[in-house]
């Protein structure tokens, strides 16, 4: 049964963690930035293919007790984690790419992102139009509004940082229901029902080119959101997806009110070297709007990892539209009949 307030460590305030870095903010020591080096130029002069780098073939020594520790804190504690000090611009795409991955395998099983198959993404502003219904809004200079991504966690490594904006913000989505609860319980149920979401142009075979998931899922005793509002308002422009109530657009409008109130949502910016791993299933990120260089060499370019954690919670059976397979330490990502795996090094 819901209760009426969901009390567990992710359920945070943006305003009660913006004066308590040393719980979610962790400095890289010298000796972990040579281990993660040191096992990066081992594993790619060993000529194994990045999109199957593991714990095994990326040795680390004591720092790999601090990332199983991470995989835990993400599950079950405030569901966030900024890791910064890797000297990117000391060392080739290879070597910070490897970093990266192997960083994420201690943490879980890459997923492909996109129709391409990519486990390793590229965050950036390809020249493309937020308002275009076939783009995802990560390719765009536009700002993403609160949302999740169809993994576990998310990873991000920022090689290079926007001119101006482009800051990250974070919020609990389980604090944003925990207040649409306090103010509109009626509203709180409009959550709760089924939705339309355009799948942009990333289609698996056989499926519909929307999905149709509450926001919210109450599901073996846990809260467990997928949002991203942008997308629930382009399906619309299929005939057949279900038809927003104005119910529905009202509870929409509170829920992203509370998100971007300042009090319930945390604010940073990730500079070059910074990595920031964030729990999907309790949390929204979002990116501000950001103007980029006008040299190509500077431009805002951050990597990113999705994901699937091993002894994380199980998902609702809706789900499966979005995540595929739910088979836990083994699910989520795009995989459509042209995917085939890979990892991009460069952009």
């Amino acid at each position: 049964m819901l209760p009426d307030q969901i009390e567990i460590p992710a359920a945070w305030f943006g305003e009660d963690l913006v004066s308590k870095p040393n719980i979610w903010h962790y400095t890289l020591q010298d000796a972990e930035i040579d281990e993660l080096i040191n096992a990066a130029n081992k594993f790619f002069a060993s000529g194994e293919e990045l999109g199957k780098i593991t714990p095994k073939n990326f040795v680390l020594g004591k720092f790999s007790q601090k990332l199983f520790e991470l995989q835990k804190e993400l599950r079950t504690g405030i569901g966030f984690k900024l890791i910064s000090g890797l000297p990117v611009n000391e060392l080739s795409p290879e070597q910070y790419s490897t970093v990266f991955c192997g960083l994420g395998s201690y943490i879980g099983k890459a997923r492909s992102q996109n129709a391409a198959g990519h486990l390793l993404g590229h965050v950036r502003d390809i020249g493309v139009s937020a308002k275009d219904p076939s783009v995802r809004i990560y390719q765009t200079s536009a700002r993403q509004t609160f949302h999740t991504d169809r993994s576990d966690v998310v990873g991000l490594l920022c090689i290079r940082e926007a001119k101006e904006g482009g800051d990250s913000l974070l919020a609990s989505s389980v604090t944003a229901f925990n207040e649409v609860m306090k103010e509109s319980p009626s509203l709180a149920e409009e959550l709760m029902r089924p939705v339309a979401y355009d799948r942009r142009g990333e289609i698996p075979t056989g499926k519909k080119p929307y999905m149709t998931i509450p926001v919210v899922n109450w599901y073996k005793g846990k809260l467990t959101c997928i949002y991203q509002r942008e997308y629930i308002i382009s399906a619309q422009r299929y005939d057949d997806a279900p038809k927003l109530t104005q119910s529905q657009i009202e509870a929409f409008d509170l829920f992203d009110k509370i998100l971007n109130d300042d009090k319930v949502n945390l604010k940073m910016r990730l500079r070059p070297g910074d990595m920031q791993f964030v729990y999907n299933h309790s949390l929204f990120h979002d990116r501000t709007g950001f103007v980029d260089w006008p040299e190509k060499e500077k431009k805002r370019h951050l990597l990113r990892l999705w994901l699937s954690l091993p002894g994380d919670r199980e998902l609702p059976p809706a789900f499966s539209q979005a995540y595929g397979n739910l088979d836990v330490g083994d699910r989520g990502g795009v995989v459509t009949k042209e995917t085939v795996l890979s990892v991009p090094i460069h952009a």
